[in-house]
């Protein structure tokens, strides 16, 4: 046995369009008809999927719907290393160190026995100090760098006799260069 409908299935009915028991000015034909003129005022269907989704993602943001993205937990720890590296590079880049095919070591060894030792006082030691290492090496004579602070240590042994041009180069310096162990220390 079928139960009569009761009042909800009546005004559900007329508003789905199926039963029309009242007048066309009911509160279910205006509700109904507002819901259909909402419908066709929307935007036209999507095409595609990819523009559907971008329709409905646009839909969710403009409702706040939508929640914003966050970074990831290692996302801020990759920030920090890359923030960690470009203070590096400007810190490095601000007090450049000597270029390491030059310079060997941070300081000097200690050598023991006789050596003949000088100081060269003046301004741009490390240039000063790389330039007799390239002309020292440009003879053939092994030559060692050694930077320790602002202070500039260049180690060589020179061989008898010497070349004009090596003379020169220590004349330049203000040093009567002999053959033996010399330290030149480059000072500020």
């Amino acid at each position: 046995m079928t139960q009569p409908p009761d009042d909800l299935d009546r005004w559900l009915a007329e508003l789905a369009g199926q039963a029309t028991t009242r007048d066309a000015r009911s509160e279910a034909q205006t509700l109904r008809r507002v819901i259909l003129n909402e419908a066709s005022a929307e935007a036209p269907p999507a095409v595609d999927d990819d523009h559907a989704t971008e329709q409905l993602l646009f839909r969710l943001r403009r409702e706040g719907l939508l929640k914003r993205r966050r970074l990831p937990a290692w996302g801020y720890a990759l920030a920090a290393t890359l923030a960690a590296a470009a203070i590096g590079l400007v810190v490095l880049r601000e007090n450049p160190t000597p270029a390491p095919d030059v310079v060997t070591y941070g300081e000097p060894p200690i050598w023991r026995g006789a050596f003949a030792q000088f100081e060269v006082r003046g301004p741009a030691p490390r240039m000063r100090a790389e330039t007799l290492v390239g002309a020292l090496r440009a003879e053939g004579v092994q030559a060692d760098i050694y930077a320790s602070g602002a202070v500039y240590t260049v180690d060589t042994e020179l061989a008898a006799p010497l070349s004009d041009a090596l003379v020169a180069q220590f004349q330049a310096l203000g040093i009567v260069a002999k053959p033996g162990r010399v330290r030149v220390e480059f000072k500020p």
